[in-house]
């Protein structure tokens, strides 16, 4: 028995010896044969993909193609799940840690999974909603392409690692982003069923740069001349013009990478300016959380506050919300309305308005100050917390503006816009108008009929803008807020800034005051040209120029009648107001070599 027992071990160990030999045969053929084979198809079939998907929604095609569409899709999805099980059985690290590291792709082969099992109870639920069988065709087909693709950015980016932020200008890589965005928009909006008709390249063009820079100047009218694949197109640039490079670092850096190395940090931390490399982690996933809550609570209260009668369909009132609550969030103005926000239906519902200016200022304000209040609500009872001296510039700065426009609003337009309204209506329309002024660009009221003092005093507001790292654009809240306090400073005769008992750093100052200078210098050189190349009124052409460079997006109804050249001169001004003068002039030029000799001071006199 005990002589059975030993032949039966053996043969065991023997069996487990030669399955290990065969694993490690296997995986050396793997390793050595099969593994770069599979990754270039691999990437070659996230490629494909993202071609099929572009031939789908920007181009019309026989519905012969569609199997043939279906059958190469279907053969992506298969070797994706047949390389990642692969991947999985012959990796070198803990299978816990490659899951971990790998969780996105894992994450698609769960989804893909349940919809193969529960195809067609999805398919029943689709029903429901009257979507025909096409209809159901394109999202099984544009749901799969998207996770393929969405898994190859991740093993491209893992495996790839091309950048070495010790060796790139932060400001570069901020304003490439932008200038990127603006491309790829810009050539999705050209496909034939991106648009309702063929329109110009100039026009798509500056559509695309004022999606991007989050301006809302158009001089097409986005309900009629682009289609449902155009408007969502619009929205997505919108989205990602709103967050700048910020969200995709984050979603590269943190998550499709599984982690992120030091330089990565380094290089998040200067395009944040966060003092601190710890906190850029932190504040990535604030800015991603914060950005998905405020856009959803918002997208749902704008439907639900919905004006009555407006003849849309339910569907439509549901992409309406949305688009409107991350067009208010990213300070973009844009508006799937004919008659934007100044559609009767709109204007007077002040619920609906009510939920689009908190959004706005929510966006203006800027993520940290957003994080900050959070914690706030948090922790404010910690004797160690306290708000950051960037944080309370912003909230006062920003109160006092809201105020002030509120007021001056009300003051001056009582005998033009505010005509005629209840005393409610007015304080409503004042506030409304001194939000949006600020970087938003909705509007309520007819801007044509606005007295010439209040459209001088909004030049003002639109210029300033925003906060820092926020979705808008103008010279900032904090740059105006220190450039002013630097005045009194000089004026008292106090050589050091000091604010809530916080001494402000010298190049903080300089570069305040370099901000507006040159913002100024940008503002009359794009007048000047308007100036050469319109024949439109003075104060409107103005009043166009600073709402380009503020990113505001209000108008005074000349945008649509501008010339190619003034067009050009425009895209160049939301351009620049968007990433920022000093950040554009830092990225284009070459670093000065310090020294460590000092030349003697000289007083020059100045004023």
């Amino acid at each position: 028995m005990n002589k059975s027992f030993k032949r039966i071990f053996i043969k065991i160990l023997l069996f487990r010896e030669r399955l290990i030999t065969f694993k490690f045969h296997v995986r050396k053929l793997y390793l050595d044969n099969l593994r770069n084979f599979g990754r270039i198809v691999y990437t070659l079939a996230g490629i494909l993909s993202f071609f099929i998907l572009v031939f789908e929604y920007g181009f019309y095609y026989p519905t012969e193609w569609i199997p043939i569409v279906l059958f190469v899709v279907s053969l992506l999805v298969n070797f994706f799940l047949i390389y990642e099980i692969l991947s999985l059985l012959f990796t070198q690290s803990p299978i816990l840690e490659y899951i971990f590291e790998h969780r996105l792709q894992f994450s698609i082969i769960a989804l893909i999974l349940i919809e193969k099992l529960f195809q067609a109870n999805i398919v029943n639920l689709f029903q429901t909603y009257h979507l025909t069988g096409n209809d159901t065709t394109l999202i099984f087909l544009s749901t799969n392409q998207l996770l393929i693709i969405f898994a190859n950015l991740a093993h491209f980016y893992r495996i790839s690692r091309l950048y070495n932020a010790k060796d790139i200008n932060p400001s570069f890589v901020f304003i490439g982003s932008f200038a990127a965005i603006i491309l790829f928009g810009s050539i999705f909006l050209h496909f034939p069923k991106s648009t309702t008709r063929t329109l110009p390249t100039i026009d798509i063009i500056f559509t695309s740069v004022s999606a991007t820079c989050v301006t809302g100047l158009s001089t097409l009218n986005l309900s009629e001349d682009f289609t449902l694949t155009g408007q969502f197109i619009i929205l997505l640039m919108i989205q990602i013009g709103g967050l700048g490079l910020m969200t995709l670092t984050s979603f590269f850096s943190f998550f499709l990478a599984g982690q992120s190395s030091v330089n990565d940090k380094l290089l998040i931390k200067d395009l944040l300016s966060e003092e601190s490399i710890g906190k850029v982690k932190g504040l990535l996933k604030a800015i991603a959380f914060q950005t998905i809550f405020i856009e959803m609570t918002g997208a749902i209260l704008l439907y639900i506050f919905f004006p009555q009668n407006t003849g849309l369909l339910e569907s439509e009132k549901v992409f309406y919300s949305i688009f409107h609550s991350i067009s208010a969030f990213c300070n973009a103005g844009f508006s799937l309305l004919s008659l934007g926000l100044a559609d009767p239906n709109f204007a007077q519902t002040e619920s609906f308005l009510s939920v689009i200016m908190i959004l706005i200022m929510l966006g203006g304000i800027g993520f940290p100050v957003i994080n900050q209040l959070r914690q706030l609500i948090q922790h404010g009872k910690e004797p160690t917390f306290r708000l950051s001296i960037s944080t309370r510039l912003v909230l006062v700065t920003s109160l006092i503006l809201w105020i002030g426009g509120a007021l001056a609003y009300y003051t001056f337009e009582q005998n033009y816009t505010l005509q005629g309204m209840s005393f409610f209506d007015q304080i409503f329309q004042s506030v409304f108008y001194s939000v949006t002024t600020r970087t938003a660009g909705f509007n309520t009221l007819d801007l044509t009929k606005m007295g010439v003092p209040i459209t001088f005093i909004s030049f003002f507001f639109m210029w300033v803008g925003a906060s820092p790292i926020s979705t808008a654009g103008g010279i900032k809240t904090t740059t105006l807020a220190i450039s002013f306090l630097n005045i009194v400073n000089q004026i008292r005769g106090k050589q050091n800034l000091e604010i809530f008992h916080r001494s402000i750093a010298p190049s903080t100052i300089a570069r305040a005051s370099a901000s507006i200078v040159l913002s100024l210098f940008v503002i009359f050189l794009a007048l000047l040209g308007l100036i050469l190349f319109e024949s439109a009124p003075f104060i409107d052409l103005c009043f166009e120029v600073v709402s380009a460079f503020g990113t505001v997006g209000l108008t005074r109804g000349i945008t649509p009648n501008l010339h190619f050249e003034s067009k050009i001169i425009l895209c160049v001004v939301m351009f620049v107001g968007r990433v920022g003068v000093l950040t554009l002039l830092v990225a284009l030029s070459k670093r000065a070599q310090n020294y460590s000799y000092k030349y003697p001071v000289e007083y020059v006199v100045v004023g």
